[in-house]
């Protein structure tokens, strides 16, 4: 009961957003890596690019891709210096004076809370070995995801006292962590061809499309099925009935589809279509339970009444079984264009991944052969994010690294923070 608790409990808080493996120059590029990535990165992000021309040897192993990202919605370190640091000033035994909270704070930071309440993200993407022969790929992948919500009267509370009145409480969250087994594909379908796209005649250099099949097993999974948390405060006391349901489980297997579309225009534009998870389905089997944990005090009690009680006696959990439930990945579709000219590379790209809407605009700039940089500017979560990206690429070896902010440039003035690396032999 402990082994398990503890393995969700680390899901939740350590990864509290997406389950593809990413490096320093996808992270720099805001994720608008679909038309561009070639060899082992083309599994991550279109299979089908695998089959186009990328100027890397036939064989290329990538040792590693790492990319962690943690954040909020709502507060960032600004947030904290202007409200929870002191004046800047002492008394006159030399002590720190602290801030006190004006009416106008208290709203301020309330205001920051979206309505949909506090969110906690955020992501770990590993590949521990991927590698590619050619036009055929194979990668080994860890993931895992969370998200957890806070009420937004939950701040409301905190910051103005409670009064007289019904508060509810509606929590959510899930987490779950998988490893991947992919095996992936690109196939060229025309080159140096003309064909008739949405009735105008287009001249392909290259053509392909590809496949992933992915053989997944689960490590954990939680999820807040249902929550009615309510709080009752009145003349003759207060309670808490409380009732939140949950789905778990230890561990399962499943498997995956993605399709990609990669094209190189006669004009140097490039074209990358990618649709993850068509399906993607994980059937949770180990330890696979329901559970429904309640509380109610009966009755509204005093504070002075709660010492002669056992608060157990109130709240009760009940676990049922489950043989098996299903869990369906989402379906992720991003479209990219790049172009490059000279030594300057422009990239844009939209998607729909994880439920949520991404506009990507980047570009690149190669200011000596093997040394290159990378920014952009990315609209997703209803958040303004900016990334970067230095590589250092050869045609035999590239070791990328790069940064992503949410909500601004500079560190203080960012929700959450991504890192991402990678790591590319080639023979």
């Amino acid at each position: 009961m402990y082994k398990k608790c503890i393995i969700i409990l680390l899901m939740m808080v350590f990864c509290t957003s997406a389950v593809y493996s990413q490096a320093g120059r996808s992270y720099g590029l805001g994720g608008a890596y679909t038309a561009l990535a070639r060899g082992p990165e083309a599994m991550f992000w279109n299979p089908a690019n695998l089959a186009l021309s990328h100027g890397l040897p036939d064989v290329n192993i990538r040792l590693y891709t790492l990319g962690l990202n943690f954040g909020n919605n709502a507060f960032n370190v600004d947030f904290y210096n202007d409200y929870f640091t002191g004046t800047g000033q002492t008394d006159a035994q030399g002590n720190d004076i602290g801030k006190t909270l004006t009416e106008d704070d208290k709203n301020d930071i309330i205001g920051k809370v979206p309505s949909e309440g506090w969110k906690l993200n955020g992501r770990a993407d590993m590949s521990l070995l991927s590698f590619n022969y050619k036009n055929f790929g194979f990668s080994f992948e860890g993931n895992v995801f969370s998200e957890v919500f806070l009420p937004k009267n939950v701040f409301e509370i905190f910051l103005k006292g409670l009064e007289q009145n019904v508060y509810s409480f509606n929590v959510d969250g899930e987490g779950y962590g998988i490893v991947r087994a992919k095996f992936s594909y690109g196939m060229a379908i025309a080159k140096n061809q003309k064909r008739r796209v949405l009735g105008r005649d287009v001249f392909f250099k290259e053509l392909a499309v590809g496949w992933n099949v992915s053989i997944i097993k689960g490590g954990g999974y939680m999820k807040v099925e249902e929550s009615d948390v309510k709080l009752i405060i009145a003349n003759d006391g207060f309670n808490a009935p409380s009732r939140i349901k949950t789905k778990e489980a230890l561990g399962g297997t499943g498997f995956g589809l993605d399709f990609g579309i990669g094209a190189v225009l006669n004009d140097g534009w490039k074209f990358g279509l990618a649709v993850d998870n068509i399906p993607g389905v994980i059937k949770w089997s180990k330890d696979a339970k329901e559970k429904i944990n309640t509380f109610d005090l009966t009755r509204n009690r005093f504070i002075d009444e709660l010492s002669d009680i056992e608060i157990d006696d109130y709240k009760e959990t009940v676990e049922n079984d489950l043989s098996s439930f299903n869990q369906m990945l989402p379906m992720n579709i991003r479209v990219g264009l790049s172009r490059t000219i000279k030594n300057y590379l422009y990239n844009v790209e939209v998607a729909r991944e994880y439920g949520s809407f991404r506009f990507s605009l980047g570009g690149g700039v190669s200011l000596i052969k093997f040394l290159e940089f990378y920014a952009a500017y990315t609209r997703m979560y209803d958040d303004n994010y900016f990334s970067s990206a230095v590589a250092f690429n050869f045609k035999h070896f590239m070791w990328d690294i790069g940064v992503m902010n949410r909500g601004g440039i500079t560190g203080n003035a960012s929700k959450a923070v991504t890192l991402a690396s990678g790591l590319r032999f080639g023979f």
